[in-house]
Formats: C-alpha cells, structure tokens, sequence
C-alpha cells in the first residue's frame, strides 16, 4: 500500500509540475469596464503583438497591436460570466474566466 502512495503522489507532483510549465510565460490581464473589457496579452511581460483574442459567445476576434491590448465589446447588456481566449501565433493559449458587469 505504501508503495501505491508514493506512486500516486510521484505522478500527481509531476502532472502539476508539467501543467504549470505549459503557459508560465503567458498572461493575459482582464479589466471589465461597460460593455466590453480591456484585455492585455503578455509573455515574459512584455506585450505580444497578434494575439487573437476571442470571448465565448461574441462572433468577434480582436487582434492585439503592439502594446498587446485590446477592448472586446461584449453584446449582452447583462452581468455574465465571461470567457476570454487568447491565442498566440506560435500555438499557446491562455483563458481567463471573468464577471462582465451590467453597464449602469
């Protein structure tokens, strides 16, 4: 039994570490404001210029330009929970899930 848990506790810690290392490099900063949000792509923490970023159940994408930030409109004129993807032209991808709230 005792070699089953140190088993099991070997991959877990190693499943976390490589989960982590997939897009450490990578954040995407979500501010909502209206009825849209500013949302700024970074690696390294420097701006990335062409990121695709879309949110789940607009039609849109929105492109970042050099300082790697751009203003998603949203079309609900409600609070809603929010997802935003970014996709890097060399593949990576980054998500945030966040509150849009109603414009008063």
């Amino acid at each position: 039994m005792k070699k089953v848990l140190i088993a099991m506790s070997m991959l877990a810690a190693s499943s976390t570490a490589f989960a982590g290392t997939m897009n450490d490099d990578v954040d995407m900063r979500v501010t909502a404001v209206g009825q849209g949000a500013w949302v700024q792509v970074l690696q390294n923490g420097a701006p990335v210029e062409g990121a695709t970023v879309t949110l789940t159940g607009s039609l849109g994408e929105y492109v970042t330009p050099e300082n790697g930030r751009v203003f998603v409109m949203t079309e609900a004129p409600f609070t809603r929970t929010g997802v935003f993807t970014a996709m890097l032209e060399n593949g990576n991808e980054i998500r945030r899930s966040i509150v849009i709230p109603r414009d008063h």
